[in-house]
């Protein structure tokens, strides 16, 4: 079986709306310079348009050649729920090995290039090699913060996820009739924006609730904590100031 160099990588991680996505590509290591031939390097520098190009050819090449990619979103509402119970980077890692799990099989050899993640990096690298050593012991993992920079493989994971997370992103901003930014908070249409999404009896469904600056706006206008999200619907929390009746009613 011949080497393969694993890419993985993820886009939105700070918005406060609209989802993360992760995502990853596995090609035989021979193709890695086709792979940059095509364009494939970091996201962030190119242009929606530029990288909007290169992920067709991404995609086109993966049917001409044995490349196996991968997408995974993940809703505002799902993080929120999933924050509950785990850390952000607990949830990236669990997606990021699913996404490696996804292009390779139990006996796949070669290279994972991941970018690190979150506050603690050299933590969120060991997880990763932990976890991965365990479900596929003919990889290894080779992680970097700002890998998508520097291995091709990375870098067309972060055009990926990116270009799958803009779709999203005007997608949100179609459903709900205007431009709601990129999503991030030090956007100044993202946060004209989330004033209006919290202006009803919950926060809108694309908001993520438990974002700082989602927070604080609810609180803002509605002088009381956000609601938190559940499985089972929102639940109101009551502010702590609230006066109650001898019965525990409102």
């Amino acid at each position: 079986m011949s080497s393969v160099v694993i890419g993985v990588d993820e886009a939105g991680r700070g918005p406060a709306i609209g989802p993360l996505v992760v995502s990853s590509i596995c090609i035989p290591s021979g193709d890695l310079l086709h792979l940059e031939s095509i364009g494939a390097k970091d996201s962030k520098i190119m242009s929606s348009k530029k990288r909007t190009a290169v992920e067709s050819s991404i995609l086109r090449e993966s049917k001409k050649r044995d490349w196996r990619v991968c997408r995974i979103p993940i809703s505002a509402k799902s993080i929120d729920e999933e924050r509950a119970v785990k850390s952000l980077n607990s949830i990236e890692i669990e997606r990021f090995v699913q996404a490696i799990l996804e292009v390779s099989d139990y006996d796949s050899t070669g290279w994972v290039h991941v970018d690190l993640l979150g506050n603690d990096p050299s933590n969120f690298s060991k997880m990763m090699r932990k976890k991965i050593s365990e479900l596929r012991p003919g990889l290894q993992v080779k992680s970097e913060i700002g890998m998508d920079g520097i291995c091709a493989s990375t870098g067309a994971a972060s055009i990926l996820a990116k270009v799958m997370r803009d779709s999203r992103i005007s997608e949100i901003s179609d459903e709900v009739g205007f431009n709601v930014g990129s999503g991030y908070p030090s956007d100044s249409k993202t946060v004209d924006a989330i004033r209006i999404l919290t202006s009803g009896d919950t926060p809108n469904t694309n908001l993520r609730w438990t974002w700082s600056t989602v927070s604080r706006i609810w609180s803002e206008r509605h002088n009381g904590p956000v609601p938190i999200r559940t499985s089972k619907g929102a639940l109101i929390q009551q502010p702590l100031n609230s006066s109650f009746s001898e019965d525990g009613v409102r």
